[in-house]
Order: C-alpha cells, then structure tokens, then sequence
C-alpha cells in the first residue's frame, strides 16, 4: 500500500490500527493482517489530514449536536 503518512499522524495512525487490528486479528487470514493493519493506518491518517483541513467541519458539527 502506497500511502502517504506524515510523521505527525504515524503514532496516532499506528496506534488506531492497533485497535482495530486487535479486534480482527484471529478473524482475518494471517496473511492479511499487514494488510489490513496498514490500511485501517492510510485510512486514519487520510482522515487527520481532512480534519486538518477543515474537510469533515459541517459532519463534526451536525454530529456535535447529537451529544447536546
């Protein structure tokens, strides 16, 4: 997988791959697990950068209302 991580998001990428990995890990095929580890990091890093970026605002703040 080819993507691009920047070194402020890798811990908390890695970190949230962890989780998740941890909760597939004995379902997937062994062979997978890199696989998907390393998707779960592209796919949490891709959305710090859209958070950054002010991307996700309006779904943040519609959802914020929810806990209101």
């Amino acid at each position: 997988m080819d993507a691009e991580i920047r070194d402020v998001d890798y811990g908390s990428a890695h970190e949230a791959a962890q989780n998740v990995c941890s909760g597939v890990h004995e379902l997937i095929p062994t062979d997978l697990h890199d696989l998907v580890h390393d998707a779960v990091m592209a796919g949490y890093a891709s959305a710090l950068r859209d958070l950054e970026a002010g991307k996700l605002d309006d779904q943040v703040r519609e959802r914020a209302t929810f806990l209101d």
